[in-house]
């Protein structure tokens, strides 16, 4: 039996050792039970695994997706922690496949409710789950959606759903559901409130049985407005929706892994170990479990650099590591089995052998939606970073930096062929509030002769051309500065020049220069190029203004930050001005 587990005080929280000394023991309180339950006998039983499900209560695997201040250990929540949810995941995948499903669904509700839900609703959702409740999120249905209709204070189900993971005993999942019209709505239903019938005869799979994902009729079944969690279309908001693959990609993973642990066992124990053809065959299987291993790896040092963050880049990138993940598995795993099956043979597939039900479970467990889809989007995220940096392979290593070199032309190009005015400059209001405090910043009324680097579709353009007598504007994207130069039409201190600076730099001197959004696209060498060509390029007491996004970009070479803290370091100019605001930073020096 395994150990049992409790916290010392669940009401609050985590008592005497550090929340990381307690995510480690965890993962050994599992991978102990894992251990066990994956050397149970196959004797071909199709009914959910319970009892299972009771010893991951015991060990403390049900709360510890929960906040810490609820009895949890912020399992895949707090920062530090998606290491040990992916191993988790794997080794509970590696036990059992259906029991790995329905983990896996617990922990995406309880991380759903916390990322969309109330404060209130958390704290109801922990304290069913303390009481041994288990989450899950059902999504799937039939063609005809299944529809929350207003019905008096609250409202009235129509409709099914399908493939729902232990329908008959998961009390707290999520199900999705069209609300009036008015998008996708995620519900957190009692399902012991709750009037429903199941319909078993819609599950007869080649495997995962023991999952129970019957359908439900929650027809006529009625809902309090309290039980909605977030607003109509949380649900497929990223990184949550697509970047969630990873995590039951990391339960199929941990079946790739034991499959190879197993052929290794029966090798040994069948006096196959001289046989070098089977040795051959073993040594093909450890290659895939290793990648698969890594795959986990790698998907839970992404999830912890991406998961808290909503920017775009932070986004793709978790989406992108999930999509070739997913494909990865499947694809390993496939390899595998093949390997094994091949090595065992037909006894080797029959009950009460524990390979047949690990195959079994994973060619099913291995089919998910949108395979194709999946793969055009991995295709089409290598297509959009073919022109700057490698999320992949470079030279033979995944790359997790962003590129030593300055973004080329072609990258500017091809995004400004896509969108006219693809950062927003002319509607965003985190740009209209820079424009305003950059006007705001400059130290004099008016300037003689100023430069503006990277002046894009000329939006700013515009706002500091009427305090200039003669002002170049330079950009790199011939698109871009199409745009400039009609939207200043009729401006005649105006002049644009398609430059790529500082590989080109304009003849004269400028009273002011500004570089705005566009010096964290460069290297470092010509960071430092580019300070030396412009402090050649202004007198003393002229105004170099810089501007940047403080905010971390993968696919950038620099940061806002490390951009003015090295203008900040040279002696030919001093700062004179600037602010700092939530996400973008301001500094005005003079040319000394």
């Amino acid at each position: 039996m395994a150990e049992t587990y409790e916290l010392q005080d669940k009401g609050e929280g985590i008592a005497a050792e550090s929340r990381a000394d307690e995510l480690g023991a965890l993962c050994a309180r599992v991978r102990a039970l894992a251990e066990e339950l994956a050397h149970r006998p196959n004797l071909g039983l199709t009914a959910a695994p319970k009892r299972e499900i009771e010893r991951c209560a015991e060990i403390g695997l049900l709360t510890a997706p929960l906040p810490v201040d609820e009895g949890g250990l912020g399992l895949g929540v707090e920062p530090g922690s998606h290491g040990t949810l992916m191993q988790v995941l794997a080794a509970v995948g590696g036990a059992d496949l259906a029991l790995g499903r329905i983990y896996e669904g617990h922990v995406n509700g309880l991380l759903l409710v916390q990322r969309y839900g109330s404060a209130e609703q958390v704290k109801r959702l922990a304290a069913d789950v303390r009481e041994g409740m288990i989450s899950g999120v059902w999504n799937t249905g039939k063609p005809e959606l299944l529809k929350l209709m207003a019905d008096g204070e609250g409202f009235r189900f129509e409709g099914e759903k399908n493939f729902a993971t232990g329908a008959a005993f998961v009390q707290r999942p999520i199900v999705t559901a069209e609300i009036e019209g008015r998008g996708w709505q995620m519900c957190l239903l009692r399902m012991d409130e709750l009037a429903t019938s199941i319909d078993r005869s819609f599950w007869h799979p080649m495997g995962m049985e023991s999952s129970e994902s019957y359908g439900v009729d929650f027809t006529g079944g009625r809902l309090r407005r309290e039980d909605l969690i977030g607003g109509p279309g949380d649900f497929y908001c990223d990184p949550m929706f697509r970047g969630g693959a990873a995590r039951f990609a990391a339960v199929q993973a941990g079946a790739v892994m034991r499959l190879h642990a197993m052929f290794a066992e029966w090798l040994d124990e069948m006096r196959r170990g001289d046989d070098p053809y089977q040795v051959a065959r073993l040594g093909e299987v450890a290659i895939s479990a290793q990648e698969a291993a890594m795959w986990v790896e790698k998907a839970a040092a992404v999830s912890e650099e991406s998961f808290y963050r909503t920017d775009k880049a932070h986004v793709e990138r978790m989406i992108e590591c999930a999509n070739m993940m997913r494909v990865a598995i499947e694809r390993i795993g496939t390899s595998v089995m093949q390997r094994v099956t091949a090595g065992v043979g037909a006894h080797g597939l029959l009950q009460p052998a524990r390979f047949e039900r690990v195959i079994r479970d994973l060619t099913m467990y291995l089919r998910q939606p949108a395979p194709d889809a999946t793969l055009a989007a991995i295709g089409r995220s290598s297509l959009d970073k073919s022109h700057k940096r490698s999320e992949g392979s470079s030279y033979g290593f995944w790359s997790d930096g962003g590129r030593e070199e300055s973004l080329p032309a072609k990258y500017f190009e091809r995004i400004y062929a896509r969108d006219r005015d693809p950062w927003s400059f002319e509607s965003s209001e985190y740009e209209r509030t820079k424009y305003e405090a950059t006007l705001m910043a400059l130290p004099q009324a008016r300037y003689r002769s100023a430069l503006e680097i990277g002046c894009s579709i000329g939006v700013l353009t515009k706002l500091l051309a009427v305090r200039c007598d003669a002002l170049l504007s330079v950009d790199l994207s011939e698109t871009a500065l199409a745009v400039a130069r009609e939207r200043l039409h009729g401006f005649a201190q105006v002049s644009f020049a398609r430059m790529q600076i500082p590989r080109e730099m304009p003849e004269g001197t400028f009273d002011l220069i500004l570089v705005s959004e566009v010096a964290y696209y460069w290297s470092l060498p010509d960071l430092e190029r580019a300070a030396d060509e412009l402090a050649a390029r202004q007198k003393a007491g002229g105004n170099l203004v810089l501007v940047h996004l403080t905010e971390k970009v993968p696919d950038y070479p620099l940061t806002g930050d490390e951009v003015h803290a090295y203008w900040l370091s040279r002696s030919e100019w001093t700062r004179v001005g600037g602010e700092r605001r939530e996400r973008f930073r301001i500094d005005v020096l003079q040319r000394r």
